[in-house]
């Protein structure tokens, strides 16, 4: 009896066991805070030009800065008609409705809602006709918003009217150009475009241009097929070229049959004759999308493959654990075991489209543990997820023990990803105190992660008056207002102290970086502000001082009767040219150099180049020796569910005279001296906009001639006063002076073009305007006499030079 009691006892202890560790397993299941990424649901929006797609276009949840969105430019013929493709995708769209509105977004020209869409077998289809009188060869901001079961999504482009683009032409030409290059059979009707140069050097098919071979630019033996196709987007256009910009993504297999996936950016500069489209450039970045499933495990490190060499990267101080990027993807590679954890991609497994492989993000890695934890911030546009459609900065922990990635905090922003990579690039810095510091719209600031609060620690920064050290735990700005304006204020982000430094008299102090952790600074003598020979204007620093923190003078460099400029800070090396005083101008004399003593330790992984025969140069992160093992263990890390820090500081950008220089598809750099634009626009082949989106100079779109009528000019033209404060005074806010001294005379004839006369100074007391120009000569007002002068372009060419080409001219306000 005592036997079969005890085992009834036992029989129920073991169910009461059972009954709770099952409860307690499926009570962990429900309350498990780990998941997957959510979906991309917004639709897309693209532009139709005969028959074909073109301007393909991400959405917005929020509202953005119009004047800081430049993904796309819309040409409109005199027809004014545009219809507008929806790609749905699963979600309802109910309406669509635009706004078109002054280039600064502050004043709306026409709006119009389309309830009724058309639907086709891929598309939604909305036609209309654009009403208003816009100004010809200006941009205008145009907000597309889709009434959808999501909410309301905005999408942006830039819209301009101009006759006689031939846009559908350049449209198909990209369309069926990069689609030839997969068929070898099809790709021997593009060699004629091709302007082959045979460099002695591998095939590198990340890097391909007009220069490469035909066999390179049809994938040589790479036979890859296209899984996602590409739109072509508009970057720029008028009547003489226009340059747009394709992605798309093909897989390609390897010598074992395994699938490769790359994604691929081309990039075209056009232009339409009566004959046949004319290639003037054209460039393709291939980037292989990183795949653990492939033999990536070598003797000498892991195989990137196919990229750009510029590897972001960083290890725990052991070197133990490697997080590096590919891809807008963040992953982790630990060799001691094989690990490797794909730590943030928005990137789907399956059934993924061009929403999730989208690459308009980066990532900046902040710190690598020992333990395998990492920190890092996400910014630009966010594919999916739950902050989808917002353009932002996100701070994540990834935790390695529990592989689940925590979202510290989010920072939305009005500005497009290629403006906030620029102020990115600038600054992002994760203090120990756990602060983010950061540059966002001219403000530094400070952010508190774990209380989820702000700081503007100054305001009004300009970034070519900003600096930071290596480890970016230090910066130095110039301060621009108050009363210690012109000092250079530094600042050390660990203990968060503030140390000044200020101008000698009668001289002001240049920012020219930072060396290691230690600032470095120039002293410019107000005598020393002259010109070059040609015009260029330079501010001839006689000293340059490199200082630590707390004040002690590292080194000090000067050369009696020689003036530095053009400084450039490398890790290894100061490089400036050096200029002496002739004659009141200066004069180039020689390069010079200031050598880093402070070599930083050598790291074992290094960045090394493989030839494979069939894909050519690919890309290696060396450890420096053979990893433990060549097998693979694979994750990846889960989002932590967790309550959402939102911070949403003001990132709205004040006005100022700007001047951004557009090329090769994107933002190239931004200026505050038009000058300095154009020279860096004639440089590229670009495009030189201000911050109202006005044409202040375009590469190879200069009229054969042009003449304008001594009648129409503006008083201070025919006074041919060179004063450009008093001009500017007396044009108040109805147009803006620019200052085009050390520009070639080809490249001011571009604003005659335009019908802006172009003032020259040939003396202290003599100036001529340019009112028009044909192929052989200037026609030259003459101030004094009101005579105007046929000289030949040679000659005036000649003239100009000598007299240092000093050139005014202004940009009308735009009236709208």
């Amino acid at each position: 009896m005592g036997k079969i009691l005890r085992r009834i006892l036992i029989l129920l202890l073991v169910f009461i066991l059972g009954v709770v560790g099952t409860a307690f397993l499926l009570n962990s299941e429900t309350t498990d805070d780990r998941s997957d990424m959510n979906d991309p649901v917004y639709p897309e929006v693209m532009i139709e030009y005969g028959g074909k797609s073109a301007n393909r276009m991400n959405g917005y949840r929020q509202i953005m800065q119009a004047d800081f969105v430049r993904d796309s430019v819309t040409p409109i013929d005199t027809t004014k008609k545009l219809t507008f493709l929806v790609n749905p995708y699963d979600a309802e769209v109910y309406s669509l409705s635009y706004e078109i509105r002054s280039s600064d977004g502050s004043k709306v020209i026409e709006n119009r809602k389309i309830k009724s869409l058309a639907a086709s077998s891929t598309y939604l289809k909305a036609a209309t006709e654009i009403t208003s009188d816009l100004l010809l060869s200006q941009e205008y901001s145009m907000q597309i918003t889709l009434d959808t079961n999501k909410g309301e999504i905005y999408y942006y482009t830039r819209l301009v009217s101009r006759p006689g683009l031939n846009t559908e032409y350049y449209v198909e030409f990209v369309h069926n150009f990069y689609e030839m290059c997969m068929d070898k059979r099809t790709a021997d009707r593009l060699a004629t475009y091709l302007e082959p140069v045979d460099k002695g050097t591998p095939t590198n098919f990340a890097t391909i241009n007009i220069h490469s071979s035909l066999s390179e630019i049809s994938w040589g033996s790479m036979a890859p097929k296209l899984t996602k196709k590409g739109v072509p987007v508009i970057k720029d256009i008028n009547e003489t070229t226009a340059s747009l910009e394709v992605e798309y993504q093909i897989v390609a297999k390897n010598d074992d049959g395994i699938s490769e996936t790359y994604d691929v950016k081309e990039f075209y500069r056009l232009k339409y004759s009566e004959t046949r489209i004319r290639l003037l450039d054209f460039e393709r970045a291939t980037r292989q999308v990183f795949d653990p499933n492939l033999p990536v495990i070598t003797n000498n490190g892991i195989q990137l493959g196919v990229r750009d060499k510029l590897v972001t990267y960083m290890t725990d101080e052991d070197d133990s654990i490697i997080a590096f990027t590919q891809q807008g993807d963040l992953w982790t590679y630990v060799p001691n075991n094989g690990k490797i954890t794909r730590v943030f991609s928005f990137r789907r497994d399956e059934n993924g489209d061009f929403r999730d492989s989208r690459n308009e993000h980066d990532i900046k890695i902040i710190n690598v543990a020992s333990n395998g934890d990492v920190d890092f911030v996400l910014y630009g546009y966010m594919n999916r997820g739950i902050h989808e459609g917002y353009t932002g900065i996100c701070v994540y922990h990834y935790d390695c023990g529990q592989n689940v990635l925590e979202e510290q905090v989010f920072i939305p922003s009005t500005e497009s990803f290629e403006f906030l990579k620029t102020d990115m690039g600038v600054l992002s810095y994760i203090s120990p105190d756990h602060c983010l510091y950061l540059m966002l719209a001219e403000k530094l600031y400070r952010v508190n992660i774990n209380a989820g609060t702000y700081e503007v620690l100054e305001e009004n920064i300009k970034s070519t008056d900003f600096a930071v050290s290596e480890m970016n735990a230090h910066a130095a700005w110039k301060i621009t207002s108050g009363d210690k304006e012109g000092c250079i204020r530094i600042m050390n982000f660990d203990t968060r102290k503030t140390k000044l430094l200020s101008p000698p008299k009668d001289a002001s102090i240049s920012l020219l970086g930072f060396m290691n952790e230690d600032i470095v600074y120039g002293v410019v003598h107000d005598e020393d502000r002259l010109q070059t020979g040609s015009g260029q204007k330079i501010d001839g620093i006689s000293v340059i001082r490199i200082e630590d923190f707390k004040g002690n003078l590292k080194k000090e460099y000067k050369e009696d009767g020689y003036y530095m400029t053009n400084v450039s800070i490398g890790s290894l090396l100061m490089e400036f040219d050096m200029y002496a005083q002739v004659n009141g101008k200066y004069k180039y004399a020689k390069k010079d150099s200031i050598v880093n003593n402070v070599i930083a330790a050598k790291r074992k992984i290094t960045i090394e180049l493989a030839q494979v025969s069939r894909t050519g140069t690919q890309v290696r992160l060396s450890i420096g020796e053979k990893p433990k093992t060549d097998h693979v263990l694979m994750e990846v890390s889960k989002l932590r569910s967790v309550e959402e820090h939102i911070i949403a500081p003001d990132t709205h950008i004040p006005e100022a005279n700007v001047f951004y220089v557009y090329a090769k598809g994107g933002l190239d750099r931004i200026f505050t001296d038009p000058a300095a634009a154009i020279l860096r626009a004639d440089e590229v082949a670009g495009v030189v906009l201000n911050r109202r989106q006005q044409y202040v100079w375009e590469r190879g779109n200069k009229r054969v001639s042009q003449h304008i009528n001594v009648e129409d000019l503006h008083q201070i033209m025919l006074d041919g006063v060179w004063d450009p404060d008093a001009m500017q005074e007396t044009l108040g806010d109805k147009g803006c002076v620019l200052d085009l001294t050390g520009c070639s005379l080809d490249s001011v004839l571009y604003e005659v073009s335009v019908q802006r006369p172009v003032m020259v100074r040939l003396s202290a007391k003599r100036t001529v305007v340019i009112i028009g120009y044909d192929t052989y000569n200037t026609y030259l007002y003459h101030p004094e006499n009101g005579e105007v002068e046929i000289y030949g372009l040679k000659d005036s060419t000649a003239l100009f030079e000598k007299a240092g080409n000093t050139f005014l001219t202004y940009i009308e306000s735009v009236n709208y």
